[in-house]
C-alpha cells in the first residue's frame, strides 16, 4: 500500500511530505500483523475483526500528534515511550476491534488487545522477559499485578498520551535503576 493510496483524506496530506518513504504504511502493517497474533492468541480470530478504516485511523491520529509533537517541541525523533505512549493511546482511542457476536465476556476486548501488543513491547525495552516460560513465579505475581492494573486504568480510568508516555516512562526508569543498583551493589529498598 503506497502512502499517497493510505492517506486520501487532504487534511492528512501533510503527513506525505513530513514523514519519509512509506513509514507510515509500514508502522499499520506491523501494528496490524501484531494484532492479529494477539488475536490469534487468545483463539478469538473467528469472533471479532479488525475494522480497517478505525485501525488506518489509529495510525494518521499517531502520525499526526508525533509530527505536531515534533514541530512544537523542536526535536528530530521520538522517544519510545511517546512512539508507544502516543500509539497505544490511539488505539484505545479508536476501538479497531469489533465483535462479531455478542460475547459480553469480550466488550473489553480492544484493552485486552492492545495489552497483548503493546505490554511484550515495553518489557521487551526494559530487557525483560514476556514469555511466562522465562519467568520466575515473583516475577509473573508483579507483572499480572501490572497488568492488572493498567486493564483496570484502561478500562475505567482516564488517560491521555502523555499520561500513558509517563507510565512507560515510569517504567522503564524503574527497570534501569534497578539493574544499575544492582550492578552496583545497592540494595533496592523494599516497599511491599
Amino acid at each position: 500500500m503506497s502512502e499517497s493510496g493510505f492517506i486520501k483524506d487532504k487534511h492528512y496530506q501533510f503527513l506525505l511530505n513530513y514523514f519519509p518513504a512509506n513509514k507510515i504504511s509500514i508502522r499499520f502493517k506491523t501494528l496490524w500483523m501484531d494484532t492479529v497474533k494477539v488475536i490469534e492468541s487468545f483463539g478469538l480470530d473467528k469472533n471479532l475483526r479488525i475494522d480497517e478504516k478505525s485501525f488506518q485511523m489509529v495510525i494518521i491520529d499517531y502520525f499526526t500528534d508525533i509530527a505536531r509533537l515534533k514541530d512544537f517541541q523542536d526535536i528530530k525523533r521520538a522517544n519510545v515511550d511517546k512512539i508507544y505512549g502516543y500509539e497505544l493511546f490511539w488505539f484505545l482511542r479508536r476501538h479497531p476491534i469489533q465483535l462479531i457476536e455478542d460475547m459480553p465476556e469480550h466488550f473489553d476486548i480492544n484493552e485486552k488487545v492492545a495489552l497483548g501488543v503493546f505490554l511484550p513491547r515495553i518489557l521487551a525495552e526494559a530487557g525483560l522477559p514476556y514469555d511466562p516460560k522465562n519467568q520466575t513465579a515473583e516475577f509473573q505475581k508483579r507483572i499480572n499485578t501490572f497488568i492488572n492494573l493498567l486493564f483496570y486504568n484502561f478500562k475505567y480510568r482516564m488517560y491521555t498520551q502523555q499520561s500513558l508516555e509517563l507510565m512507560i516512562e515510569a517504567f522503564l526508569s524503574g527497570c534501569s535503576c534497578t539493574r544499575i543498583a544492582l550492578k552496583s551493589n545497592t540494595k533496592p529498598v523494599k516497599t511491599r
